[in-house]
């Protein structure tokens, strides 16, 4: 592996992803901005390589290094001339940086200590393996090595017949980030993966903590990681796992931009369902889904229509645009294959039976039943115990919970309607993948639920009495008996050198 290519990545990755966020003003915590800094720079990079091949440009070590290098001085711009106009004015405290960071209890760091743990396996697995998803060996890999060794995407794999599959026609997000990894870092690439996947889950830990106390959050946290199909995805190089990232990211800075009223958190939103459009072509028209969503937030908050109407198709337009590029433009003109969509959408659109055969064989083939304990392990019946309860007993919903529920509600149904709409959009393989989005979608609504909002509520009491307890009892204890003996002892050694010192005067 070559280290150097690896922390040349990690920190232009960083500076890449923490100027693009500054850009849109939000203030969080900074592991927070940290990590979402390290997922947004991966987002950036991926684009690298396919608008080198755009312009017809040799993709090599060095036309690579060059792109990674003007995007992180380009796209940190703005922050560069703020810092050279308030130079003098700018105090680096790197205790202060380091104090705000907040130091994890006691009690955290067993939960801490294995979700490191399973990041180190993810890791070694990612560095030692070969790729070996069909899908990958078929497509994006194939590509991503032959681009290596013939320096252009377009090469000696599309020479094969490639009828029987459409693993060349996804978008190009691992492909371009298999090769920067490959031409950088080592081999295998995939290393990549790794640091989306720990970015994520530290993300996930830190917002956790802000709606639990951290013990609830670890635990909660801790049903998510190990789920055992999304678990093998952190690892397995595939778009699912990206693609559910993106598209809860989406989803979380929408139920931000409803509390706080920022429009960079709605732009943010925006910017990450792009992603997962360039990540999965197909989650354009789940995106299409959301419009009555933003139409009623809109609506509420009593925004123009001038307003509505930009936002609504700046929404919907710069994942368009994504789509258009790909498979307008790119697979049109530049692949040697030709592709038609319109062939491959369903003849009997009026016929809505199998719509409702394909709802009834996701909750008996994939979600529900043996088959979908071994995938998913118990977490959808942990989901459903949460949201009986929460329905029976408390009755009670914030603004966070009702947005998660829609998005979970949004892939149930999403999901079947893209398979009838799609006959290639199989059940035992894209279906099954595609509830990964809404596991993290569940978490929140999890954290949210009033079970252990009760819960939380009284650890944090209790903790904070018991803290408050201590430190009366400490006021009221006097101080040990040796300890005011000691004292008498320096009060009268003291004045007696003072007597000694006043005669020696005389």
């Amino acid at each position: 592996m070559n280290f150097g290519g690896l922390m040349f990545l990690l920190i232009t990755q960083f500076l890449s992803g923490w100027g693009f966020l500054r850009m849109f003003k939000l203030k969080m915590q900074k592991i927070q901005e940290l990590a979402l800094s390290m997922i947004l720079g991966i987002a950036l990079f991926s684009f690298i390589p396919f608008i080198l091949q755009l312009l017809y440009i040799h993709i090599t070590s060095g036309s690579v290094l060059i792109s990674i290098v003007l995007l992180c001085i380009g796209i940190n711009i703005p922050g560069l001339i703020t810092l050279f106009r308030n130079y003098g004015d700018i105090q680096f405290d790197l205790k202060k940086l380091l104090s705000s960071l907040k130091r994890p209890q006691l009690y955290e760091y067993p939960f801490i200590l294995f979700f490191i743990y399973l990041c180190v396996i993810s890791a070694w697995v990612c560095f030692y393996f070969p790729v070996a998803a069909r899908d990958m060996l078929s497509g994006p890999e194939a590509i991503a090595e032959y681009t290596v060794r013939e320096k252009t995407m377009l090469n000696s794999v599309f020479s094969v017949d490639l009828s029987t599959t459409n693993n060349h026609l996804k978008p190009p997000f691992v492909t371009c980030l298999q090769i920067i990894y490959k031409l950088l870092v080592c081999p295998f690439g995939q290393v990549w993966m790794s640091v989306l996947f720990i970015s994520f889950i530290t993300w996930l830990y830190s917002i956790l903590k802000e709606r639990l106390h951290p013990v609830l959050a670890g635990l909660v946290l801790l049903f998510f990681v190990t789920i055992p199909e999304l678990f093998g995805y952190s690892h397995i190089i595939l778009f699912d796992y990206s693609n559910m990232l993106f598209f809860f990211c989406g989803f979380y800075f929408i139920t931000k931009y409803v509390a706080d009223k920022q429009t960079g958190q709605f732009f943010l939103a925006s910017v990450f369902f792009v992603m997962a459009t360039y990540t999965r072509l197909e989650t354009l028209v789940l995106e299409a889904m959301i419009v009555p969503l933003l139409l009623y937030i809109f609506y509420k908050e009593k925004l123009p229509l001038a307003k509505i109407a930009f936002r609504i198709t700046f929404f919907l337009l710069a994942p368009a645009f994504i789509y258009f590029i790909w498979m307008n433009v790119y697979v049109k003109y530049y692949m040697p294959v030709h592709f038609n969509l319109g062939e491959e959408i369903n003849p009997k659109l009026t016929d809505i039976g199998p719509f409702f055969t394909r709802i009834a064989e996701m909750n008996t083939r994939v979600l529900f039943g043996n088959y979908g304990s071994q995938l998913f392990g118990d977490y959808l019946y942990i989901f459903g115990i949460f949201f009986l309860i929460d329905i029976i007993f408390y009755r009670k919903y914030n603004y966070e919970t009702k947005i998660m529920l829609y998005g979970i509600v949004l892939v149930y149904f999403g999901l079947p309607l893209l398979g009838f709409l799609l006959p290639w959009f199989d059940l035992m393989n894209t279906t099954k993948r595609g509830f990964f989005k809404m596991f993290p979608l569940m978490l929140i609504y999890i954290s949210n639920s009033g079970l252990l909002q009760t819960i939380s509520g009284r650890i944090k009491k209790w903790e904070f009495a018991s803290n408050d307890d201590v430190k009366k009892a400490q006021a009221k204890t006097p101080a040990p008996a040796y300890s005011r003996n000691m004292k008498a002892v320096t009060t009268n050694t003291a004045a007696t050198t003072n007597s000694k010192n006043k005669k020696g005067k005389k």
